[in-house]
């Protein structure tokens, strides 16, 4: 099934920039830059938002198609897909506890860094977790249960995802 290896390869390529914006995230937590006065707190908030921006603009989108047809297939593969909404939804609160702490400190507020730190490496904890269950249990799972009619829709949902994230890039200044 052509169209399954490349959705896979597009959720994996993705998951490759996820992991790299979360190792730039932690590579400015363990410089400790951040917990000093000045801009690099206001750069940690920079980070998580790009974090944010693209799974939740860019890969996010792709997998609505997916989810969709699968859900209500297996009670192994809603169990796998309640879950990972779960701590989906978790790791949103996470990263938005850790930029409102951020921003109180950029206003003056005194920043408590060990529970920002651990804010921080649960997230990191919990996303890599969760993309390692997507590649492995969720994909076992879509593997077994769509058709190739199916992956074909998921590919064409994931072109017209790509398409639209074109069409709002277009004429933006590259930063």
């Amino acid at each position: 099934m052509l169209a399954a290896e490349c959705a896979w390869i597009i959720l994996r390529a993705e998951h490759t920039r996820i992991r790299e914006l979360l190792a730039l995230v932690d590579g400015m937590l363990k410089s400790g830059a951040w917990a000093r006065p000045g801009p690099q707190a206001a750069s940690l908030v920079e980070l998580i938002e790009r974090l944010q921006a693209f799974d939740e603009a860019t890969h996010r989108p792709k997998g609505v198609v997916l989810l969709d047809i699968l859900r209500g297939r297996a009670a192994e593969a809603d169990q796998l897909l309640d879950e990972l909404e779960l701590e989906r939804t978790h790791c949103d609160r996470l990263l938005t506890q850790a930029k409102v702490m951020l921003r109180l400190a950029e206003s003056g507020a005194a920043l408590d860094t060990e529970t920002l730190e651990a804010l921080l490496e649960e997230h990191h904890r919990l996303m890599h977790a969760q993309m390692e269950r997507e590649e492995t249990l969720l994909h076992s799972q879509t593997a077994l249960l769509l058709t190739g009619d199916e992956w074909a829709a998921v590919v064409s949902s994931m072109s017209a995802a790509m398409e639209t994230l074109k069409e709002r890039d277009r004429g933006r200044p590259f930063s």
